[in-house]
């Protein structure tokens, strides 16, 4: 956690944020930048757009190739939590705060219409 707040502060444009953090880069299999060889899982996109607002910027991307540990994975290819265990950083308000994102909690849908599908959208399977 204390590399995710290092590479998220605002370095000059060619500083390795990666190397600062003490981070080991890993060559990406569909894009150009690299991955993170000490994160458990991996996702690659290129960049669709970017919306400035205040002093925060939205990056939207589009997935083009995941890779996950074998060893947070079950034998159906689901995520085991307890051992992916990812974090996620709160942001700049909340200076050194995260949240643990395992923790599963159940909140039911009170809609019960069903929804459209979204064009190329594949069912989730129950």
């Amino acid at each position: 956690m204390e590399a995710t707040r290092v590479v998220g502060l605002p370095f000059p444009p060619g500083v390795n944020e990666l190397e600062k953090a003490g981070l080991t880069a890993l060559p990406s299999t569909s894009i150009k930048p690299p991955r993170v060889a000490d994160c458990h899982a991996h996702f690659e996109c290129r960049v669709e757009w970017t919306k400035a607002w205040s002093n925060r910027c939205m990056v939207t991307g589009a997935l083009r190739a995941v890779t996950v540990d074998e060893g947070v994975m079950d034998a159906n290819w689901r995520i085991v939590w307890g051992k992916f265990m990812p974090a996620s950083f709160c942001g700049a308000p909340y200076q050194t705060f995260f949240v643990p994102s395992y923790h599963l909690n159940f909140v039911d849908n009170p809609y019960k219409e069903p929804l459209p599908l979204r064009p190329n959208a594949v069912p989730a399977a129950h």
